[in-house]
Parts: structure tokens; C-alpha cells; sequence
């Protein structure tokens, strides 16, 4: 299969907000997701970082300069060097993390990528549906805005790459501004979810 590259018009980001179970059998972009997300306009995923830490141990060890190390030229008569003993911690690995901007529409499938909670059906004409922080359940205790997950598919007709990211929390539905070139509306949001909880996957 030949290399090739992933332009903006190959994304298509969906999301879901029922329960994503992995499994062996079943490609990611197959996964029965709710909606596509509406009017997207970029999309950003963070994959979680991996840091080290030097750890300062006692005592010290001895090592020619240039020795098993990648450097130029050969270590042959260079005076050996003094080191306190270190190791190298692997710190955990940060939060898969995904940012994007939409269109503020009027569609109902917008409400779940704003972070917002349970709903509440108002009788009227028209009947609507009320969306706040939270929950409007009585007697409910108010949960964190969580959707079962986000994800992004890049296929240009010759290869794809799937990123799926499971047990998200929307961290921020940002500011609703008419910030679009033609004037409309559109809306930020950020999100996240634990190292464990999201993979990427190439087709064969």
C-alpha cells in the first residue's frame, strides 16, 4: 500500500454517548457512534506524553567519554569521567486529550459536545428541551459532563487512520462567539480521558 497524506476535507469526527467497549473483532471505525459532529471545523488530539525524571543516587560510577554513548569519533585516550549514580524514572503518562471548533447550530446533537447534563422536556408550543450544568433530576447528585466517547477518522480512499477516545469528559464547552468568517456563531470545546482509555489504530 502506498504512503499518503490526510488533508482537512478527510476528517470526519463523530461521537457517542452510550458505553464504547473494545474489542478484538471489530475496527474502530465501525464502532456504532451516535452522530458526527456537527459542522466541525478542526479537530486537535494530544496523544498522552511519557516523561522521565533522573533520579540522584549515591555513590558514582566510571565511564570513558564516548563510550557507549552516540557521539563522534572514537573514545581511544580520552580521560575516563566520574558520574553519580543515576536512574531514570518513567513518570505516568499524561491524558489523551482532544480540542475542537464547531458551528453553533440548532440541532439537538450539538448539546452533548457543550458538556451539558441531563435534560428536561418543557411543555409548550413549541415543546422544548432544557439542557443545564448538571442535572435537573430531583434529588440527583450533579455529575461531571461525560460522553461515552469521541472520534476522529481520516480516510482519503487509499488508507485510514482511526483515533478513538473512550470515557471523555468535557472539560470545557467554551464561549459561544460569532467568530466564523461569515459571521456565524461557533463554540470551542476541549476534552479528555485517561491514558488506558484511548487508542489509535492504521489500517493494514
Amino acid at each position: 500500500m502506498a504512503t499518503t497524506k490526510f488533508q482537512t476535507r478527510h476528517l470526519t469526527g463523530a461521537y457517542v454517548t452510550g458505553a464504547v467497549a473494545y474489542d478484538a473483532s471489530t475496527a474502530l471505525e465501525d464502532e456504532t457512534m451516535t452522530a458526527n459532529i456537527a459542522e466541525l471545523k478542526n479537530l486537535e488530539i494530544t496523544v498522552p506524553e511519557q516523561t522521565v525524571e533522573q533520579i540522584k543516587c549515591a555513590g558514582n560510577y566510571q565511564q570513558t567519554i564516548g563510550a557507549n554513548a552516540n557521539t563522534v569519533g572514537t573514545a581511544t585516550g580520552v580521560t575516563p569521567g566520574y558520574w553519580q549514580n543515576t536512574m531514570m524514572h518513567q513518570n505516568s503518562p499524561t491524558n489523551w486529550k482532544v480540542t475542537g471548533t464547531a458551528v453553533f447550530t440548532g440541532d439537538e446533537q450539538f448539546s452533548h459536545i457543550l458538556g451539558v447534563g441531563t435534560s428536561q422536556a418543557i411543555s409548550g408550543t413549541p415543546a422544548t428541551t432544557r439542557y443545564g450544568v448538571g442535572t435537573f433530576t430531583s434529588g440527583a447528585a450533579i455529575t461531571q459532563n461525560v460522553i461515552g466517547g469521541i472520534r476522529a477518522i481520516y480516510e482519503n480512499g487509499s488508507e485510514s487512520v482511526a483515533v478513538m477516545l473512550t470515557n471523555v469528559f468535557i472539560t470545557k464547552p467554551g464561549t459561544i462567539k460569532p467568530t466564523g468568517a461569515d459571521g456565524q456563531f461557533e463554540m470551542d470545546f476541549e476534552a479528555e480521558c485517561l491514558p488506558r482509555d484511548g487508542c489509535i489504530e492504521f489500517e493494514n
